[in-house]
């Protein structure tokens, strides 16, 4: 809506070029607001589990998955935690699916399951959370493509079907004359 308001002013005042520079301008400065999204969290499973499985602590395998992703500010701010006053005291500053994790992680700790099928159990749930959303997107596609298609291959269709004999006719018809 922005960008339209802004476009629309620019119009106003100078034409198509100032139309382009006010849009482009109000698409910079809403890019700039967004916080991006939460980075995915599987790869960090998968780091866990291969440190897991190799004999290190928790701690440490968090600390080495922490490394190996610095974008996941999350991650690092619960390591960071964790490190100092630990997993439990970073589960109360983690949200989203890092305290889940820090959350499980705690709880096997207590417990004395091994940490790498709790990991492994995450790394399950994950990946059939995400298949569940691609058939839920996949059966809702026919639904999404029934406007288009009936807006655009069905004319298409009906003109290719009848242009022939159309023509034909038309073309008798003027041979009449």
């Amino acid at each position: 809506m922005t960008i339209l308001v802004a476009s629309s002013a620019g119009m106003a005042l100078g034409g198509p070029f100032l139309a382009l520079v006010f849009a482009l301008t109000a698409v910079l400065v809403s890019m700039r607001r967004r916080p991006g999204p939460d980075p995915p969290i599987r790869p960090v499973l998968l780091v866990l589990l291969v440190e897991l499985r190799t004999g290190s602590s928790i701690l440490a395998s968090l600390q080495r998955a922490a490394d190996i992703f610095p974008d996941h500010r999350e991650l690092v701010r619960a390591v960071r935690v964790a490190s100092v006053n630990g997993l439990t005291a970073a589960i109360e500053i983690a949200s989203g699916d890092v305290r889940k994790l820090l959350s499980h992680l705690a709880r096997s700790q207590r417990s004395g399951s091994p940490a790498g099928r709790t990991v492994r159990s995450l790394l399950d749930a994950d990946i059939a959370a995400e298949r569940a959303a691609r058939l839920s997107r996949a059966k809702s596609l026919p639904v999404k493509l029934m406007i288009p298609v009936s807006l655009l291959l069905l004319p298409g269709l009906m003109l290719l079907v009848y242009a022939p004999g159309l023509l034909r006719l038309l073309g008798d018809l003027t041979e009449a004359f």
